[in-house]
């Protein structure tokens, strides 16, 4: 990964190229090396502290902050066993899908104590905003002698595989660039990889290169994807389920890259459409998977992703938004072959979030407005939303904190996985694409909580095309599309 540089912001912004105008606004200021967010079904958010750039960090925290933007406090200190030296740290997070009834929130950091160097993944349970029973779920020995860049990583839930988790590993910059001896393709080494794992930190016997039954007892049983150099984050489609992913290039090329059980993405042998830091000789490796899209020199250092999905900004929807850390910039890609989305049709810079770049970690928010944290190495992170210009956002539905379908598109039944953040009255409508109401799912009482709602679309007599499924409160209404083969 290139260098994060200081940054600064604009209030307002206008693009032309857009049929609408855009407001960002500094919603959290003042973090310390921040690197990755997530927020809770009640609005907190909860940022990590990378730590400063030292052996054992100094500030390598995770603070929560209201929905609002105001600051709790300290979540849970790691600088006493936190290694932050180069690019290692406290580098990602996130809660629970049930973080409403479990109070889950995970974290991946880079531990070192008495030398002992290990990559791992911690889970707390919150208790009045402070983690408590920090639980061990992954823990990785890294050898001593690492470089300390090319380390990842994030980790994420995915919506369409409950139970699981996600989290990338990078090649640690081991033999760069040397398709022999670096770890990314080989089987024998965790690195260089994408891994799943069960929520308990257990793994999957549905992996794909799970063997012979006995966990653990090979490296290959908790991958899920190989060959990549350095995926700095990951996003899922709350439409189709599937996963997209940021490579850190080389010499040459970053990437975005869609994620298949199994597959091989190139490196070291391949980077971005071309074979190992070429710009004009093509990669031809028989089975490697190659990149949606790949950007040329000067890298960007392509960070956070998002799929994002929604009409608060109708000319984004369905497309990626992707982040990059050395210029603050935030790209549009154009996806086509609907319903799958697995093609590139077109990339525009959307906008400079930032005059002098940092950018590492990018969402949807509930209200449909996107949220992008500026951080790395800056003693002045920051998070920004940007929304239509006129959104009230404060007019947003506050009661609902998630709504999406899986799968999408749907040929049987979906299943609508929602949240509340307190007790209200709730109704679930199926709408046509004119808006006429086709149904009520139901209509009732629900207290703050997680939820999955069934809906048989034979029941419902939903021929092929578009629906919304609307849910109603009474602080709001979240809506979300639905796609019926």
């Amino acid at each position: 990964m290139k260098k994060l540089l200081a940054v600064q912001f604009f209030v307002a912004l206008a693009f032309s190229a857009f049929a609408q105008t855009y407001t960002q606004t500094t919603l959290i200021s003042s973090l310390s090396n921040p690197v990755a967010f997530d927020v809770a079904p009640d609005g907190r958010y909860f940022i990590t502290q990378k730590g400063g750039v030292s052996n054992m960090a100094v500030d390598a925290q995770i603070k929560v902050f209201n929905p609002n933007g105001t600051y709790i406090g300290v979540f849970y200190d790691l600088s006493d066993s936190c290694n932050s030296d180069f690019e290692r740290g406290l580098l990602g997070i996130t809660v629970h899908p049930d973080f409403a009834t479990n109070q889950y929130v995970y974290a991946y950091y880079n531990h070192r104590f008495n030398n002992d160097e290990r990559i791992r993944i911690v889970r707390f349970t919150e208790v009045n905003n402070v983690g408590t029973n920090p639980t061990i779920i992954f823990d990785l020995d890294v050898a001593d002698n690492i470089a300390g860049n090319h380390v990842g990583g994030n980790v994420h839930f995915r919506p369409g595989d409950p139970g699981k988790i996600y989290l990338t590993i990078g090649d640690l910059a081991y033999q760069q660039g040397n398709p022999t001896l670096n770890y990314a393709n080989k089987f024998t080494s965790p690195y260089g990889k994408i891994l799943r794992i069960n929520e308990d930190g257990t793994c999957p016997t549905d992996n794909p290169f799970y063997e012979d039954g006995l966990p653990l007892n090979d490296t290959c049983d908790w991958i899920w994807s190989y060959g990549h150099r350095n995926s700095f984050d990951f996003c899922f489609s709350p439409v189709t389920d599937s996963m997209y992913c940021t490579e850190n290039g080389w010499n040459a090329w970053d990437e975005v890259n869609m994620i298949h059980k199994g597959a091989f993405y190139g490196w070291a042998n391949c980077e971005g459409f071309y074979a190992n830091s070429s710009t004009s000789t093509l990669c031809n490796l028989p089975n490697d998977i190659l990149p949606i899209e790949d950007w040329g020199t000067p890298l960007p250092a392509v960070t956070g992703v998002l799929f994002y999905s929604s009409q608060v900004m109708p000319e984004f929807d369905n497309h990626l938004l992707v982040a990059d850390n050395d210029y603050g910039r935030v790209y549009d890609i154009t996806l086509g072959n609907a319903p799958a989305y697995d093609q590139f049709v077109s990339r525009t810079q959307w906008m400079d979030m930032t005059t002098t770049g940092g950018l590492t970690t990018i969402k949807q928010g509930a209200d449909g407005c996107v949220y992008a944290l500026k951080g790395g190495y800056t003693s002045n992170g920051q998070l920004y939303r940007v929304c239509p210009q006129g959104l009230n956002v404060e007019e947003q539905p506050s009661g609902i904190a998630m709504l999406s379908a899986y799968p999408n598109p749907a040929n049987t039944t979906t299943t609508v996985q929602w949240s509340l953040t307190q007790e209200t009255v709730v109704t679930m409508q199926i709408l046509d694409i004119t808006g006429r109401v086709v149904g009520t799912v139901f209509a009732k009482t629900e207290e703050a909580g997680s939820y999955t709602t069934a809906i048989d679309v034979q029941q419902w007599n939903l021929s092929p095309g578009q629906y919304f499924i609307q849910l109603h409160t009474t602080t709001g209404v979240q809506t979300t599309k639905l796609l019926v083969h």
